[in-house]
């Protein structure tokens, strides 16, 4: 099998290095993660690589099962983060879909298996937790 795309990218993650990340992009790259957010163009996704590894300690990605058919890689990876305030967020479900062309990665999509029910959404008036824990609005 060829040299994967999406591990090569998973360890530049890993090693919370954002211009690694950019090195595998093309110039016209998109990225979308797992909370929704999207950025378009090599600047773009850059800052949003370096926006959510700036809230990093550390991050590990362990490939599970990965395939590919011609320039389209779709792999289930478990991510595990520590965040700067050291909490632990681990094991989390995690597949990734890696579009190449000639001149790198041009699209990435993250889908995370960790979304609260449809049922269990906050209304204006309640306060927002993450990982537990309230998070103040100021």
């Amino acid at each position: 099998m060829e040299e994967s795309p999406l591990a090569g990218l998973l360890s530049a993650i890993d090693e919370l290095d954002v211009d690694a990340v950019l090195a595998l992009c093309a110039p016209d790259c998109s990225l979308m993660t797992a909370d929704g957010r999207h950025a378009e163009g090599r600047h773009e996704v850059g800052r949003l690589v370096g926006d959510f590894l700036s809230t990093l300690r550390s991050t590990s990605h362990e490939i599970m099962v990965q395939w590919h058919q011609e320039h389209e890689w779709i792999a289930e990876v478990l991510a595990s983060y520590e965040l700067q305030d050291w909490l632990r967020l681990e094991h989390l479900r995690r597949a990734f879909f890696v579009r190449t062309g000639p001149a790198g990665i041009r699209d990435v999509r993250v889908y995370g298996a960790n979304e609260p029910r449809l049922a269990d959404h906050l209304s204006e008036q309640q306060p927002m937790r993450v990982g537990g824990r309230l998070v103040l609005p100021l």
